[in-house]
């Protein structure tokens, strides 16, 4: 029975934009490492296995490793993929999505100022610990302070801070027209798309 362990390095990724007039494309640049083999048939040992030998010393499986490098192209309607030079340098690491913690909304609830505060409500948020790339905005907008940490475009968790008290709310996805701010302090400030109490 054939089996198969692979390994795959991205070098790089670049694309162009989605548009009315293009449909825009992913450009990736892998190197790729099987170890191929069966249970009962040897393998032949080639230039690939020799070479990674070399650089690697003895692989872990009795059986030989090829390696390769790919350009693989991706658009919404077609994949191209051929066999490239292989890139010199070090492979691209790629850290998972940023996102907001769960513990957040209660955060809000617990440590915003009960009354409006500016400094003590960026005190407040800057003490969630969250992951840098995280954008937060804190305003103060007629009397009311406002609070928008954005995840990515669109997805955001606001609270705000009146005289009433403290609101936190996650909106509906919102959607901004081009040159339009996205989960902004104002936005906050003016209860914008806020979900009534459960």
């Amino acid at each position: 029975m054939l089996s198969r362990d692979e390994d795959v390095d991205v070098y790089s990724v670049t694309g162009t934009r989605f548009s009315t007039t293009d449909q825009g494309r992913v450009l990736l640049r892998i190197h790729a490492t099987s170890r191929v083999g069966t249970d009962s048939l040897p393998q032949p040992v080639n230039a690939a296995t020799r070479a990674y030998k070399a650089t690697h010393g003895p692989s872990p499986s009795p059986y030989p490793v090829t390696s390769a490098c790919f350009e693989i192209s991706v658009s919404y309607s077609d994949t191209n993929v051929d066999e490239v030079d292989c890139p010199t340098g070090e492979p691209r690491v790629f850290r998972a999505p940023a996102t907001i913690p769960d513990h957040a909304f209660k955060w809000l609830k617990t440590h915003l100022p009960k009354t409006p505060d500016l400094m003590a409500a960026r005190e407040a948020v800057d003490h969630l610990d969250l992951d840098d790339r995280i954008g937060k905005d804190v305003a103060e907008i007629d009397g009311v302070i406002g609070i928008a940490l954005r995840e990515r475009p669109g997805v955001c968790l606001f609270a705000r801070v009146r005289q009433q008290g403290v609101e936190v709310w996650r909106p509906s996805r919102i959607q901004a027209m081009p040159g339009e701010s996205s989960c902004s302090a104002a936005e906050a400030a003016h209860g914008h798309a806020q979900r009534p109490p459960h």
